[in-house]
C-alpha cells in the first residue's frame, strides 16, 4: 500500500488490495475456514432454491493471502491452501464417509499498479494456478488442469465524519489450459468502523463457468472442480490489536449455485502487515 495512503486506510480490503506495497513492505494473512453443508443447489439452472442432499460436505482449510512490493509499482501476490475434506454418503441407512487431506491448487501472480491516488486505486494482476491437489483421492482435491486468470482491481475510500469506509473490487476471467472451460470470477469487499479498534466488512464473491464440454465431470468440493457456478456472501469483524496486526472474524454463507453444495463457513485470521 502507498506508504502516503498507510496511515489513514483503516481496513484491509478481505481479497484484491489495488494499493500497491512500497518495495520491501507487504502484508500477509493466515486463515483457518470451517466449511459444513448437507443441502445442495439445483443442478439444473443457477438459484437460491436449495435441496436435502444425499451427502454431507465438511471442510477444514488453512489457507494463507498475502501481497509483497516489488517496486516501481510492481507486486507479488499469492493465496496457498490446504484443506482436509470428509465426505459422507447415506444409502438405505448405511453411511460411508471418505477423508482426504493435503495441498489443494495453489494461486500466485503479479500486480501492476495503475493510478495510485489517496482516494482511489486501480490495477491489472496475472495470476497462475498450478495444479497441486491430487485428483486422484476421494474427496478430490485440485482441479488437475493449470490455468491463468487476469484480472482488474479498483479501490475507493471515503471519509464519512468521523468513519472511513473503503470498497475494493476485483473481476477476471480464469481460464483452464486443458479445456475449453472459462470461469468468470469477481468479488467484492467493502468495511468501515464500527467501534474504536473494531472495523465491520462485507463481501460477495461470485463465479460463472462458460464453454462447459458435457463431458467434463463435475464436483462436489469447489476447489476440486472447473464446473464452479457460485453467489457467496459474507459478514466480518476485525480487530485492531496494533496498527499493523489484526485478528479477523466472518461467517460466509453460499447464496445461490447450481450443481454445488450449499452450505456455510466460519473464517478466524489475523492480518499482518510488516
Amino acid at each position: 500500500m502507498l506508504i502516503a495512503l498507510a496511515p489513514a486506510l483503516i481496513v484491509f480490503p478481505a481479497s484484491a488490495d489495488p494499493w500497491i506495497p512500497a518495495a520491501g513492505t507487504g502484508k500477509v494473512k493466515p486463515v483457518l475456514r470451517l466449511y459444513r453443508s448437507d443441502r445442495t443447489f439445483s443442478s439444473s439452472h443457477f438459484g437460491s432454491e436449495t435441496f436435502p442432499s444425499t451427502s454431507k460436505i465438511s471442510e477444514t482449510q488453512v489457507k494463507v493471502t498475502g501481497e509483497h512490493g516489488l517496486g516501481d509499482g510492481w507486486a507479488l501476490q499469492y493465496d496457498l491452501r490446504a484443506a482436509q475434506e470428509s465426505k459422507t454418503k447415506t444409502k438405505k441407512n448405511k453411511s460411508t464417509t471418505y477423508t482426504a487431506s493435503g495441498l489443494q491448487d495453489q494461486e500466485i501472480g503479479l500486480v501492476r499498479g495503475l493510478r495510485q491516488g489517496k482516494v482511489f486505486a486501480d490495477a491489472i494482476a496475472l495470476n497462475i494456478i498450478l495444479p497441486a491437489g491430487s485428483t486422484s483421492s476421494n474427496p478430490q482435491m485440485g482441479v488437475g488442469h493449470t490455468a491463468i486468470e487476469p484480472d482488474y482491481q479498483f479501490g475507493i475510500k471515503h471519509q464519512f465524519g468521523q468513519r472511513l469506509a473503503y470498497g475494493s473490487f476485483s473481476i477476471g476471467p480464469r481460464m483452464f489450459f486443458n479445456s475449453s472451460v472459462t470461469q468468470w470470477r469477481a468479488t467484492a469487499d467493502v468495511g468501515t468502523q464500527l467501534f474504536q479498534n473494531v472495523d465491520i466488512f462485507g463481501s460477495l464473491f461470485c463465479a460463472r463457468t462458460f464453454g462447459v464440454n458435457t463431458a467434463l465431470p463435475s464436483s462436489e468440493n469447489p476447489n476440486a472442480s472447473e464446473v464452479y457456478n457460485l453467489l457467496r456472501g459474507g459478514l466480518g469483524l476485525r480487530f485492531s490489536l496494533t496498527k499493523n496486526i489484526r485478528p479477523i472474524i466472518e461467517y460466509e454463507a453460499n447464496l445461490a449455485g447450481q450443481g454445488i453444495h450449499a452450505g456455510s463457513r466460519l473464517v478466524f485470521g489475523v492480518s499482518w502487515r510488516y
